[in-house]
């Protein structure tokens, strides 16, 4: 998943690279960082980077895809880019079908329908976990599920394909 964290005019592209338990390494423009993150109660996280501990709260904002993050010294937003599907068509029916990958790294916490289910766009598919965040990956077309690449509780790459949708 891109996501971008925006202070005032300045914004950067957060790349994650790889997490195991709490502690996850990032790349935030040119530059590396391993984070140990914790969460401390609902919105509260601390962060430990080379030893020193920083407090963040990160509250979802009104606009979808955007959060408010304070910390002792700042304020600032991060939205997180939507989903990224793959689509292509299938030229021997004429058929569109869509691909519902993972954007980021992550666990699949749920699955919200089965193959033979029909869908309608917007409609959440997987919700995954990713940096200590639920995020929902929601259908980009109507249609019925054609195939389920994943189970709860599995463990995703960067652009897996999670989900199949046939337009119906």
């Amino acid at each position: 998943m891109k996501i971008i964290a925006r202070n005032k005019q300045h914004q950067e592209e957060i790349k994650i690279i790889k997490r195991e338990g709490s502690l996850l390494q990032v790349a935030i423009g040119d530059r590396e960082y391993t984070l140990d993150i914790e969460k401390v109660e609902d919105g509260v996280y601390s962060v430990l980077h080379d030893g020193i501990s920083h407090n963040m709260e990160i509250i979802k904002s009104e606009k979808k895809h955007f959060y408010a993050v304070n910390t002792q010294y700042q304020s600032f937003s991060i939205e997180i880019a939507p989903a990224s599907s793959l689509s292509s068509e299938k030229k021997s029916h004429g058929t569109k079908h869509e691909q519902i990958t993972a954007p980021i790294p992550g666990k699949v916490i749920s699955l919200k329908a089965i193959p033979g289910d029909r869908v309608l766009s917007g409609q959440t598919l997987v919700v995954l976990s990713a940096m200590k965040m639920e995020n929902e990956l929601k259908a980009t077309i109507d249609g019925e599920i054609s195939k389920i690449h994943v189970s709860e509780d599995d463990v995703v790459k960067e652009n897996s394909v999670l989900v199949e949708i046939k337009a119906v």
